[in-house]
């Protein structure tokens, strides 16, 4: 089994969902597009009385709640749930028509997991959003595998959007090829993303590890409350060590930015990238990006011991990081 098809082999969890919206139009579209890929609708509720009732009740996993209930307010009902301790599991998430650009201020105040619009509304969404509260202010590190261009903005565009719907910056560090296809897939909001040819960006591991601490402490200083990057290494061809000193670099973010708010998607091109490339893709990233959203990667190797791995593998390596060490400035 190739490393693609055990990656779409493994499914995700069921989650439990209630949607509370008073059209009758957008349970029935939102049911089948959420329960084919693993989110089963218990529930739909018309009014904020009777979702509280069916959360009560019920206590899914999430609540789809639309911002404007026909005279209630979404928002409102938001905070009862937040305001009810018996149910400590339940997760909202603020569904509207109009877009997020409109909304992000009201979102941002809420006690709510984070806001989909309609027509982005997919179960990868709310996945996302639900990993996004589950693994905490630091560092969330994720590989997405992809062998045709449809794969790579399946597994990258909900990325940006939900980034964007909650006002965090986003920065593509690409090549041109792909930042021309995220281009056309975003239309007008491409223009809200910041791109850098990787081909400048990744010289080194050293340079590229100062180079987004930089970029993402720049935008933390401006009031951002999480950076979201998507990456294309560009692996080198010349050596062994030189390839695994960028193993080595992808092993070591989720430690080197354990604690800095960041949401990275590193993109392996499937049809270019060696096998061995690939599948130490899967262990150096705790996370698996697909088109169905982020899930844990059952190969994920601990940083430490992958690099002593490594070492052995390509005894070189070591070498070249004694002689870094060596050549240090002292502090």
């Amino acid at each position: 089994m190739t490393v693609l098809s055990r990656r779409r082999a493994c499914d995700a969890v069921e989650l439990r969902c209630v949607i509370v919206d008073d059209s009758p139009i957008f349970p029935v579209v939102a049911r089948p597009l959420l329960e084919r890929e693993g989110i089963a609708v218990v529930a739909v509720a018309s009014s904020a009385a009777e979702g509280l009732d069916r959360a009560t009740a019920l206590q899914p996993d999430v609540l789809l709640v639309d911002i404007d209930l026909g005279g209630e307010s979404g928002f409102e009902l938001a905070q009862s749930l937040a305001l009810a301790t018996d149910l400590p599991s339940t997760n909202v998430i603020l569904v509207s028509a109009q877009t997020a650009a409109d909304l992000v201020d009201l979102v941002a105040v809420s006690p709510v997991l984070g806001f989909l619009s309609k027509s982005d509304l997919s179960a990868a969404a709310v996945r996302d959003l639900l990993a996004d509260r589950a693994h905490g202010h630091g560092c969330r590190h994720e590989a997405l595998v992809y062998s045709t261009p449809e794969e790579l903005i399946a597994g990258t565009v909900p990325f940006v959007r939900h980034g964007l719907a909650a006002g965090e910056p986003v920065l593509a560090v690409v090549r041109e090829a792909a930042w021309a296809l995220l281009r056309e897939a975003l239309a007008r909001d491409a223009r809200r993303l910041e791109f850098v040819d990787a081909v400048e960006w990744y010289r080194s591991p050293e340079r590229t590890v100062e180079a987004y601490l930089r970029s993402i402490h720049d935008r933390l200083a401006q009031g951002a409350s999480r950076v979201r990057i998507i990456g294309q290494v560009i692996w080198p061809t010349t050596s062994a060590v030189a390839v695994a000193e960028w193993k080595r670099y992808e092993a070591k973010i989720s430690v080197d930015l354990a604690s800095v708010p960041v949401s990275f998607i590193c993109a392996y091109d499937a049809r270019e990238l060696s096998e061995d490339i690939v599948a130490d893709a899967l262990r150096t990233h705790p996370l698996l990006r697909s088109a169905e959203g982020a899930r844990p990667s059952a190969g994920f190797t601990e940083p430490c011991a992958f690099v002593r791995e490594l070492e052995r593998r390509v005894p070189d390596l070591a070498r070249t990081r004694g002689r870094r060490a060596a050549s240090a400035p002292a502090v």
